[in-house]
């Protein structure tokens, strides 16, 4: 835990380089870095997540029909780009991966550090905005665990950075990561960044962890006046068949290459490699031996 703390502390001192240069002040150029940093590291991960579908098998039009992603999510102006230290956005995005793939799947990285940059000192001006603390969120998610082995739901309507939608999702994946496929997740926030920051990290471990849920919405809508008026979703992905299919396959062909039915046996829904196959994997199996 001391070790992810380090992390993300070194992470906030990188964002605020992004326009540390900039002429406004220290402020206002921090929340400016830490609203670049997360709309940029979202831009490469929504490619990522796009790209990933595509890899596995699905067409085009496969692609199309089970994502669909409105601008507003992704949108940076040219001014941004411009005016920011490209460099620091860049190492400031790498880190940020490479926390997410070295902690837990589905850890909460983004919500403390949002709150300290925008939040902090803002005495609840504009929305009122604050953000449950990750450790909170977790401990609500123990004290009510999910039945996870059959379809399920995790909904949040005020979702902020995500806490109460990550902490289920993490309680799941430590007990039984192969239940990923029954959670359907839908957020909801007022706050178009806030919706921003929960489809990153939703979208961040999907593509870093290869985790595939079943489904993932998000909404931007003010939950008491317009969620029945059938507002159009910001970001919404549904994991088709096929992706599973796809992932079950390579699995197998694995599995197989390594020799490892003939050594445990097949399963039954699995078919025994022809003599000529299984020569060819014996062969492979007694280099690896002898390397």
């Amino acid at each position: 835990m001391n070790e992810l703390k380090n992390q993300i502390e070194t992470l906030r001192k990188t964002i605020f380089k992004i326009y540390e240069n900039h002429p406004e002040n220290d402020r206002t150029n921090q929340e400016d870095s830490f609203k670049l940093f997360v709309k940029g590291a979202l831009n490469i991960q929504l490619k990522l997540f796009i790209e990933r579908y595509k890899r596995l098998g699905l067409s085009d039009a496969e692609t199309m029909q089970c994502i669909v992603i409105h601008p507003s999510l992704y949108e940076i102006s040219s001014k941004q780009i411009d005016d920011c230290d490209s460099q620091a956005l860049s190492i400031a995005v790498a880190q940020y991966f490479e926390i997410v793939s070295i902690a837990p799947a589905y850890t909460d990285v983004l919500s403390l550090l949002l709150e300290s940059i925008l939040l902090v000192g803002k005495r609840g001006k504009g929305l009122g905005q604050c953000l449950t603390p990750p450790s909170l969120a977790s401990g609500c998610s123990e004290l009510m665990p999910m039945q996870t082995d059959q379809p399920f739901k995790v909904m949040e309507m005020c979702c902020g950075a995500g806490a109460f939608v990550l902490a289920p999702l993490q309680q799941m994946m430590e007990r039984n990561p192969n239940h990923a496929k029954n959670a359907t997740v839908i957020a909801n926030d007022i706050d178009p960044f806030m919706c921003c920051t929960t489809t990153l990290q939703i979208i961040a471990n999907t593509v870093i962890n290869d985790i595939d849920l079943c489904e993932f919405t998000q909404h931007c809508s003010n939950v008491i006046t317009e969620w029945t008026s059938g507002n159009p979703y910001l970001f919404r992905f549904i994991t088709p068949a096929k992706i599973y299919e796809s992932r079950a396959r390579i699995r197998e062909e694995k599995l197989r290459a390594y020799g490892y039915y003939e050594i445990f046996g097949y399963p039954a829904n699995v078919t025994p490699l022809r003599d000529s196959e299984a020569r060819i994997v014996h062969s492979a199996t007694q280099l690896v031996g002898a390397a």
